[in-house]
């Protein structure tokens, strides 16, 4: 007889003998999912014995997680800033990485909006376009917390997009997300509009339509693909994680492009790769439309967002 004590431990053992990290959590886990209990639950029914039909499902789960398939496929969702995702192998699995993006980017908006009703003493509605949007959950876990943004999200993949069109479900109204090439999608003119009506997404953006523009875009090398986990190399999108030969081939389309597309004083901000941060600063610098770029450390101590705001001399040319 299979009690939960007795699957979690066997399978733990088991994990471990195929190299799978953290064996007993990934054990855990997918009990839980498998009986459809918190985790919690689990170990205040340890002498539960696991019924036959549930072995057989927890069976399948184990045996693909000892092929190194990620834990979050095989359950179909994963937990990003208190929201729950859904993620197919059609799109990146969240980090925590990107958690501190969205808590930067937090930061910067409640900053812009402070100063936004001193100057013009109303409510401002912010702004922001998310490349690269992958799962849509930058965009999830901005628009749980900013109930007055309206979002733009642009990416590559259309089977991603119907992935972020069913995590943003909630907050359609307020998202809008296109299929393209960065800024392609947004085909803007060469003059900025004096009015612009945030309401009023779809069909081609303006110059200056953005108060924030962020970007978890690929940022991998080439070379670097062979080394990566095998639940990273064999599962995930290569596309949304590979970008040329040094891993700042789309990086280096955003900072170049992003001016035209930001309002006064808008800000970007991107997260980069380990080693990348000095790099990405330089390129900032280099492309002459931004204020001094500012890094921000993960919580590993990488080096791991950069942001800057639009120069108040620059141009949308």
């Amino acid at each position: 007889m299979w009690t939960i004590l007795k699957l979690i431990e066997w399978t733990a053992g088991y994990f471990a003998k195929y190299g799978v990290p953290n064996p007993r959590l990934d054990a855990e886990l997918l009990l839980s999912h498998t009986l459809n209990k918190k985790r919690i639950a689990l170990y205040l029914s340890f002498e539960q014995p696991v019924a036959k039909e549930d072995l057989a499902i927890f069976k399948g789960y184990v045996q693909r997680r000892a092929k190194r398939e990620p834990l979050q496929y095989i359950i179909g969702s994963q937990d990003f800033c208190g929201v729950t995702m859904q993620v197919t192998p059609a799109v990146l699995i969240p980090r925590p990485e990107t958690e501190l993006l969205v808590e930067e980017t937090l930061s910067l908006v409640a900053r812009r909006s402070s100063l936004g009703k001193r100057a013009t003493n109303h409510e401002s509605r912010v702004t922001i376009l998310d490349l690269c949007t992958g799962s849509g959950c930058i965009i999830a876990a901005l628009a749980n917390k900013l109930p007055d943004a309206h979002f733009t999200g642009v990416d590559i993949s259309e089977t991603a997009l119907e992935i972020a069109r069913q995590n943003t479900e909630k907050w359609k109204d307020r998202v809008e997300l296109l299929h393209g090439n960065l800024f392609e999608a947004l085909s803007p003119p060469p003059i900025p509009p004096r009015r612009w009506n945030p309401f009023h997404l779809r069909g081609g953006m303006g110059g200056g339509a953005f108060d924030v523009i962020i970007s978890n875009p690929p940022y991998v090398a080439e070379s670097d693909w062979p080394t990566l986990q095998p639940e990273i190399r064999d599962h995930e999108p290569k596309e949304a994680l590979i970008a040329g030969e040094d891993g700042l081939a789309i990086i280096k389309d955003i900072i170049n492009n992003a001016h035209k597309f930001l309002k006064p004083g808008g800000q970007l901000i991107i997260e980069v790769g380990d080693g990348q941060a000095d790099v990405v600063r330089q390129l900032v610098v280099n492309a002459g439309h931004y204020g001094k770029p500012e890094l921000v450390k993960d919580y590993g101590g990488v080096e791991r967002i950069i942001w800057t705001s639009l120069s108040s001399t620059a141009g949308a040319n």
